[in-house]
């Protein structure tokens, strides 16, 4: 072989490793006390993973923030656990549920996490629970997803829905609504895994407050431009408008709405899953008057204050309730090993039920036996810009809905460890 050839075969080899490169899944972990996540654990550590979207549509309410909420609840414990220094791994999964199952699956089974959290988007939760259910002893804790089908058809003994699902989000702004207002609805879901039950969710409160869907349409994640579907809604003379998701796609929704005069015309805004970080992305003066349900507000108490300026000195934004959701969560799971003695699945899932949950933000918390999270939920309006009082000073709570009624009977669940 000459020296002419042989350089040829390297630039070949070359290519061909950065093209195998760019088509792999990008998985950033982040590990905290950690070189690299695909060293064996010690005997010395006990690690714990947080996967979630850094970089695409639900990054402003999980991202950066979540990471820094599990470090918090990691320091609040102590940093040890049975003896052993907690580490945390990150990774972002895109969105995508191929690459969400690709991280949990080598966290699982090569670097020996105990617990994963996080899991946003409802297709990626359910992409990942179905590599839980071939592993027992470990735990996923849902704290973004919302779809019912986690704590319903496709519930597991080792995984918890920490979030409200789009039952506890939808039925009760949207009965609020029709109860208080004019009662036909358009009704706007996204085309994922997440749109059945937050049309199911949303035509239930419509019906219970006695109105009626006039229109609806599934919406394209990452959608963009969202004039030909509010012009649709628009034309079907509907009075109230249910916006099913969340993130970029819904503050785009609003926007096109105010834009066509939607507002001004008196059709009514409820919002299926709102986030802070959305009303201070299309800011008060559009978001004004959007009503909707939530399981978190700053100035519940001294405490939420007191961790709501906590997380914005780290962090530099204000938490959504999925940040409080993955501190309360982790720091639950933390104390349930601690009293057992050990990370199985099996016998830790029992004591997070069994414990009381009491945190910054929520008291008489309890896990169902469908592994559905039960908690008072809030129902909330937008502010005027002239009535808000600062820049996390975004909405006025107008109700509050206990857990019997704003989560779904258990009676009616479709969760196999409920029937049997």
């Amino acid at each position: 072989m000459t020296l002419c050839s042989l350089a040829l075969d390297l630039r070949r080899i070359a290519s061909s490793t950065i093209r195998l490169a760019r088509a792999l899944p990008v998985v950033v972990p982040v590990a905290v006390g950690l070189s690299s996540p695909a060293v064996a654990q010690s005997s010395g550590v006990f690690r714990i993973g947080l996967a979630t979207d850094m970089s695409s549509g639900y990054s402003d309410f999980t991202g950066k923030g979540s990471v820094a909420a599990v470090q918090m609840a990691i320091e609040d414990f102590g940093g040890t656990v049975l003896g052993k220094k907690i580490e945390l791994l990150t990774a972002d999964h895109q969105l995508k549920p191929s690459v969400g199952s690709a991280i949990v699956t080598d966290w699982f089974d090569r670097d020996n996490v105990s617990m994963a959290l996080g899991l946003a988007g409802s297709s990626v939760a359910l992409a990942v629970q179905a590599i839980a259910k071939e592993r027992p002893k470990k735990l996923l804790i849902h704290t973004v997803a919302q779809t019912s089908d986690l704590a319903g058809k496709s519930c597991l003994p080792n995984s918890i829905h920490w979030t409200p699902d789009f039952y506890a989000l939808a039925v009760a702004v949207t009965k609020h609504v029709t109860e208080h207002g004019k009662r036909t609805w358009y009704v706007m879901i996204q085309d994922t895994a997440a749109g059945p039950p937050a049309r199911a969710a949303a035509l239930r409160g419509i019906a219970s407050g006695g109105g009626k869907a006039v229109g609806e349409i599934a919406v394209p994640l990452n959608a963009g431009d969202m004039s030909s579907y509010v012009l649709q809604a628009q034309a079907s003379g509907a009075a109230n408008v249910a916006i099913g998701f969340a993130g970029v796609d819904m503050v785009n929704v609003v926007k096109a709405g105010t834009a066509f005069g939607l507002p001004q015309m008196g059709i009514t805004f409820a919002s299926l899953s709102m986030f802070n970080s959305a009303l201070r992305s299309m800011g008060l003066e559009l978001g004004q008057g959007i009503v909707f349900t939530t399981p978190f507000y700053e100035e519940w108490n001294d405490q939420t204050r007191a961790w709501s300026k906590r997380f914005r000195e780290r962090t530099g934004q204000s938490p959504d309730y999925t940040h409080v959701g993955e501190y309360e969560a982790t720091l639950h799971y933390l104390k349930a090993v601690q009293a057992v003695g050990t990370d199985d699945a099996s016998v830790v899932v029992p004591a997070m039920k069994a414990n009381p949950i009491d945190t910054i933000a929520m008291k008489g918390g309890v896990i169902r036996a469908d592994n559905q999270l039960v908690r008072p939920m809030y129902l909330a309006k937008a502010k005027a810009p002239s009535a808000s009082k600062g820049p996390n000073d975004l909405f006025e709570v107008i109700g509050t809905v206990p857990p019997e009624e704003a989560f779904s009977p258990l009676s009616e669940s479709d969760c196999p460890m409920v029937k049997k």
